[in-house]
Order: C-alpha cells, then structure tokens, then sequence
C-alpha cells in the first residue's frame, strides 16, 4: 500500500498549531509542576516595564480578554508577584504594581523560557531563528498594529488595520 500525502502537512495553520503543542508539552516536561503559563509572565512583564497600570491598561495593551485578565492577575498577587495599590493617577482605581519577588521571579522565568527557546529552536542556525522570527512578526503586523512600524500603523497604506493604532505591547497611553 502506498503512503498518502498528509494534506494538514501542507497547512500552515495545523504546522502551527502542532508546534505550540511541542511548546506546551516541551516546557511541561522541562518544567514540572510549574504553574506559571506564558500569560501570567506576559502581564508581569508589562507591570514591570511600564507600571503601575490599571488592570484594564494592562489587559487593553495586551489583548487579554478583561475576564481573563482578573484571573492572571488574582493569580500573579496570590503568588506575591504583584500587587493592586490605589492609582496614584486616579484615587478610586486600582494600579497594579510588581513586587521585588515578582521581578526576582520575572528574571528567572525569562531564563528558563531561554532554555525552553535553546532546545526548540536548536534545528535552526541563528540566521535561520532570526527569518522564522521575521516572518512571524510579519504576518503579525498585518493583522495587528501592536507588531508593525506604529508611524506606518495609522499612515495610509499602512499593515491592513485601519483607524488609529492601537499601543505596541505594553506601551501605555499616558493621559496628561
């Protein structure tokens, strides 16, 4: 009997899907019994970089959806990384700030994702890692601002978004 092509083989989308499959199964392995999953450091990683910020800052420059937001960030303060303090912006919001054991264990985590990175990528030589990573990132921006050129974002004929752009990752909006 002869072998039939595999048509998901030539989906990108499936290629992609399996491939986020190995990274869930790889850093399960790697990493056992680790709780922390990729959305709890990305919003810690954003509260680091540009807070204190409101939870809905956080979750409108990330993209989360603002009822999975409450759960990342319930977590993240029962863990001790961060903490919910009066906006000092605003007296009747709440601003989420990082813990000093938040950035210890910020720190920590991006050197295991490193390690993670190392051992998926390792097929790859380095200019190879970094045309995979170029094309991802295009075909991010073409359908989402926060990944392109932000000056061409909203010039016409810009990635496809239309209106006005929208932050880059965790690049708050400061009112004045």
């Amino acid at each position: 009997m002869q072998e039939q092509p595999d048509p998901l083989r030539e989906s990108p989308t499936y290629l992609l899907y399996e491939l986020v499959r190995l990274v869930r199964r790889t850093g399960a392995e790697m990493f056992p019994g680790d709780r922390v999953r990729l959305p709890h450091l990305m919003v810690l990683d954003c509260v680091a970089r540009h807070g204190p910020l409101s939870q809905r800052e956080a979750s409108e420059y990330l993209r989360i959806d603002a009822g999975d937001m409450v759960g990342l960030v319930d977590a993240l303060e029962a863990a001790g990384h961060v903490e919910r303090r009066r906006d000092p912006r605003d007296r009747r919001r709440y601003a989420l700030d990082v813990t000093e054991d938040g950035r210890l264990f910020l720190g920590a985590a991006r050197e295991k994702r490193a390690r993670l990175n190392d051992l998926l990528f390792a097929p790859l030589t380095g200019a190879e890692l970094e045309r995979f990573k170029e094309l991802m990132v295009r075909v991010l921006a073409h359908h989402d601002t926060r990944f392109g050129d932000p000056s061409a974002a909203s010039a016409p004929g810009g990635n496809g978004a239309g209106g006005a752009a929208p932050p880059p990752p965790c690049e708050p909006h400061r009112r004045p």
